[in-house]
């Protein structure tokens, strides 16, 4: 009897230890391979000391090796391993915690790429234990390329602001200085012959930490060019009296094809009315840079043309007794610009490098008068302005082809000019070489001739205040090319415009 009882008891706590094995097994899933070795010795050393003479204790001891079997067949068949999860979403398993953890650093490596960082996260990321079967980890271990998709990454950068307004991410501080740096050196262009003292932007701009996302963030390169194709602000125009698409387009500093380009279904032959709007879209760019600085430029010196009268030249003909040749000089002057366009200019030091060589030109006696219908007087003539803004083409004076007796002025056809001061029109029409010209008589015997126009704007006898556009820019008559052929007409003879120009 007390024999039985004793196995009775000692089967009941062998039981009972069997059962919180297996509960552990299968409620806490956490059982290891040392617990399933201690497991098997423990049912063998079982099996070795119980008696196997009495059919009840043969049928307990077979229970008990069912119980425990079925705990190692468990263990057999599952693994130990780590879910991952982003947000209380299950992306997958890993072996350990260590592993999940440098996957998840290596996707945030990956995010950051762009900007040479780690990137970050506000995900809720969490690490589970968990004991799973075999297949389900092999079908569910933790990939890469999910794990990049399901986590939201952000980096810490840097925000170029413009009057408030963000505009660029850069990675950080130090790229973002180096782009506004770049962008003042566009305009400013620093050098040995140009030594700027300052250069300020005229708008706010700051710099602010931000948290972006990865992809916002941009090159020093791709935010310079950002910045300098700027953005398009789009107005209305009211179309003028005689304009064209070439004027509307020179006005505002446009090509024809951006004035196009705003105004769908409008071509170059589309017919405009005074008093019609259309749109102009301008692109500026989005900082303007106000400079101060010296520079050193050399300058052409025109050379001078003296005519005089000889008896040995055949009347109405003309020889050069002495060539003339430009001079040169370097010229110091302080300047103000914006955007590299020059606001005040002040010389400061000038230094002659070679000196011109005046021409001298006999001409024959009894000359025809050219010019007719102007006034006649002393000469004298102030404050006459450039008709137009170009590169000077032909100087006045003797060339290689003959005498020129006015300036050409580089221009496209149908560029818009303008009268050098106020006059009245005393000729307006087309005339020989000269094609379709404009002569204004400013009083006291001085005129200026507009030669190979496009178009003319104004008519005989029409009173033309400075400034006022006047005509426009063509190649008629005998003309190589599209330019301005201006010239200064004193008493009757043409005179160098540059000793009269600004």
């Amino acid at each position: 009897m007390i024999e039985k009882d004793g196995l009775k008891q000692r089967m009941s706590v062998f039981f009972n230890k069997a059962k919180n094995i297996l509960n552990k097994v299968k409620i806490k899933e956490h059982i290891n391979k040392v617990t399933e070795a201690k497991l098997l010795t423990r049912l063998v050393s079982f099996l070795k000391n119980i008696s196997w003479k009495s059919p009840k204790t043969i049928g307990i001891s077979a229970l008990s090796v069912i119980i425990l079997g079925a705990g190692i067949f468990y263990l057999s068949t599952t693994v130990s391993a780590v879910g991952i999860t982003v947000n209380g979403k299950n992306i997958g398993y890993a072996q350990n915690k260590t592993e999940a953890e440098q996957i998840v650093q290596e996707v945030l490596q990956k995010h950051g790429e762009v900007s040479g960082q780690v990137a970050h996260t506000n995900d809720k990321i969490e690490y589970e234990k968990a004991r799973i079967k075999k297949d389900e980890y092999a079908a569910n271990k933790i990939s890469f390329a999910l794990l990049l998709n399901a986590i939201i990454p952000y980096i810490n950068a840097c925000g170029i602001q413009i009057e408030g307004q963000t505009v660029v991410h850069l990675a950080d501080t130090k790229q973002a200085d180096l782009v506004l740096t770049k962008y003042k050196e566009y305009f400013t262009k620093p050098g040995d012959k140009n030594v700027v003292d300052s250069a300020e932007f005229e708008e706010e701009v700051t710099k602010v930490a931000v948290k972006v996302h990865p992809s916002d963030i941009i090159s020093v390169d791709e935010a310079l060019d950002f910045l300098l194709k700027g953005d398009a602000a789009e107005t209305e125009y009211t179309i003028q009296k005689d304009d064209s698409f070439w004027l509307i387009a020179r006005k505002h500093n446009m090509l024809v094809d951006e004035v196009l380009a705003a105004n769908p279904g409008f071509t170059e032959d589309t017919i405009i009315q005074p008093g019609q709007t259309i749109k102009l879209a301008k692109i500026e760019p989005f900082l303007t840079v106000i400079s101060k600085g010296t520079k050193v430029v050399k300058e052409v010196i025109p050379f001078d043309v003296q005519t005089v009268t000889s008896t040995k030249v055949a009347a109405g003909k003309s020889v050069v007794q002495q060539a003339g040749k430009d001079g040169e000089k370097e010229v110091t002057y302080k300047y103000v610009e914006k955007n590299g366009k020059t606001l005040e200019k002040t010389v400061v030091k000038e230094e002659v490098l070679a000196k011109p060589v005046k021409q001298i030109i006999a001409k024959g006696p009894a000359v025809k008068p050219v010019y007719v219908g102007t006034s006649r007087g002393s000469g004298a003539v102030y404050g006459l302005q450039w008709p137009l803004s170009g590169r000077i083409t032909s100087y006045y004076g003797y060339r290689s082809r003959g005498f020129h007796t006015g300036i050409d002025i580089d221009g496209v056809t149908g560029q818009p000019y303008y009268a050098a001061t106020a006059g009245k029109v005393v000729l307006a029409g087309y005339v020989g070489n000269y094609g379709y010209c404009i002569i204004v008589d400013h009083g006291n015997g001085v005129a200026t001739r507009y030669a190979h126009s496009s178009k003319l704007l104004v008519s005989v006898g029409d009173q033309v205040k400075k400034g006022q556009n006047i005509g426009l820019v063509g190649s008629t008559g005998k003309s190589t090319g599209s330019h301005l052929h201006f010239e200064v007409i004193v008493n009757g003879s043409t005179v160098n415009p540059l000793n009269y120009l600004p």
